[in-house]
C-alpha cells in the first residue's frame, strides 16, 4: 500500500498557516479548457481536449488530463485555472474538462484522456464511490491517478493512486474550536451539509463534533444536506428561519453553501445574533467576513495545492514512479474578521 504522510508545508510554497482547519476564476478558455454547458459536456470533452496550445495531442508529448467536477463552484474553479497555469509554466501539457457535477460524464472524460494518449489522469473527483470506474480505468491503463481535494474508494490499494489536498477533519475542527470559544451558553446551531457519500462530508463533521465534545451545552438542532450549493444553502436557511426560535450560528461544509445563508439572513433582517461559518476562503466569502456578514472560514490554499499537483506531474513526467511519491496535505488557515485583510487581494 502506498505511503499515507502528512506534509504541513510545501517545500517550494511556505504556508504561514494555523493547523486546525470549490473567488471564481477569470473563465479564461483555451483550446485545451474545455468548459462547454452540462448538456453538450459528453459529446464535446474528446474534440475540446484534442488540441494543447494549438497542437493536437501526439504520442510523443507528454499530455496530462483533468477532470473538474464542477465549473459552478467558486473554489474549484479557482483551482482549476491555477492548476493549468502551474502545469503549462513546466512544459507539460495539460487537457482541462468541466463535469458540471454529473459523475458520469466526468468518468466519461477521465476515458476520453486515456484514449488520446495522457500518461497521468486526474480530478476533483465527483464521488466517494462513484468515481471508482475513473480509477479502474487509470489502473487498467496503467497509468497515475490523482485525485485533487478528495478522494476515491479503493485508492490506497492502487500503487499509481496520489492524493493532494487539505485536511478536511482539520477545517472541521477549525470550526468547531471558534464556536466553542464565541458561542453563548446552551447555544443551538444548524449544519449545512454537502452529499453523506463524500470523504470531504464525513471528515468536516469528524472535525466539528469532536471539538463541539468540549462544550456539551452546545446543541446541533439538525442537519440539512444543501449539496454545498448557494441557492439550496438559501432556501433551506428561508425555511428553517420559519421554523426554529433560535438559531445561534449555522455552519456550513463550504462557502458557497455559507453565502447562501447570509442572503436569506440578509433578506430577513436576522444576520445581526446568528453566526454563519463555512469552508474554503473564496473571494466571495473573505469580502462577505470583512463587510461582518460572515463569520469564518476555514481556507484552503488552492495556489499551493495545484503547485503540489503540477509538481507531482513533472515528478512523473521525469520518471519518478507514482508509488515513490507522497500524498500531499496543505494546511488550511482559519480566516476571520481579525485577519481577513491579510488574505483579501
Amino acid at each position: 500500500m502506498k505511503r499515507k504522510v502528512l506534509r504541513g508545508l510545501l517545500p517550494a510554497v511556505l504556508v504561514a498557516a494555523w493547523l486546525t482547519g470549490c473567488g471564481g476564476a477569470d473563465g479564461e478558455t483555451g483550446a485545451q479548457d474545455a468548459q462547454t454547458p452540462a448538456a453538450d459536456q459528453a459529446a464535446s470533452s474528446e474534440e475540446q481536449s484534442n488540441e494543447a496550445d494549438g497542437e493536437t495531442a501526439t504520442d510523443e508529448a507528454y499530455l496530462v488530463g483533468f477532470a473538474n467536477n464542477s465549473d459552478t463552484y467558486n473554489y474549484c474553479a479557482k483551482f482549476r485555472s491555477y492548476l493549468k497555469e502551474e502545469t503549462e509554466a513546466k512544459g507539460i501539457q495539460i487537457m482541462v474538462t468541466d463535469a458540471a457535477g454529473d459523475t458520469n460524464v466526468q468518468n466519461g472524460q477521465v476515458d476520453d484522456f486515456i484514449v488520446q494518449n495522457a500518461k497521468v489522469v486526474s480530478a476533483i473527483s465527483n464521488d466517494l464511490d462513484g468515481s471508482v470506474p475513473a480509477l479502474e480505468a487509470a489502473k487498467a491503463a496503467g497509468i497515475p491517478y490523482i485525485s485533487f481535494l478528495t478522494t476515491v474508494t479503493g485508492g490506497n490499494d492502487y500503487e499509481g493512486y496520489i492524493y493532494v489536498g487539505s485536511p478536511n477533519t482539520d477545517a472541521g475542527k477549525a470550526q468547531g474550536d471558534y464556536l466553542c470559544e464565541v458561542l453563548p451558553e446552551n447555544a443551538k446551531i444548524l449544519y449545512f451539509t454537502g452529499e453523506p457519500n463524500d470523504q470531504q462530508y464525513i471528515d468536516r463533521k469528524q472535525g466539528l463534533t469532536d471539538a463541539l465534545a468540549a462544550r456539551s451545552d452546545i446543541e446541533i438542532m439538525d442537519e440539512y444536506n444543501v449539496k454545498n450549493a448557494k441557492d439550496q444553502g438559501m432556501r433551506t436557511a428561508e425555511d428553517c428561519l420559519m421554523s426554529y426560535d433560535v438559531i445561534d450560528a449555522i455552519v456550513c461544509q463550504n462557502d458557497d453553501a455559507a453565502l447562501g445563508v447570509v442572503e436569506a439572513l440578509k433578506s430577513a433582517g436576522r444576520l445581526e445574533g446568528i453566526l454563519v461559518l463555512g469552508v474554503d476562503g473564496s473571494d466571495d466569502a473573505l469580502t462577505s467576513i470583512k463587510n461582518g456578514e460572515m463569520a469564518m472560514t476555514a481556507l484552503q490554499d488552492a495556489r499551493a495545492q495545484a503547485q503540489a499537483g503540477a509538481d507531482i506531474f513533472e515528478q512523473l513526467k521525469n520518471g519518478t514512479s507514482p508509488a515513490d511519491i507522497e500524498d500531499v496535505y496543505v494546511p488550511f488557515k482559519i480566516v476571520s474578521a481579525d485577519n481577513v485583510d491579510e488574505y483579501l487581494k
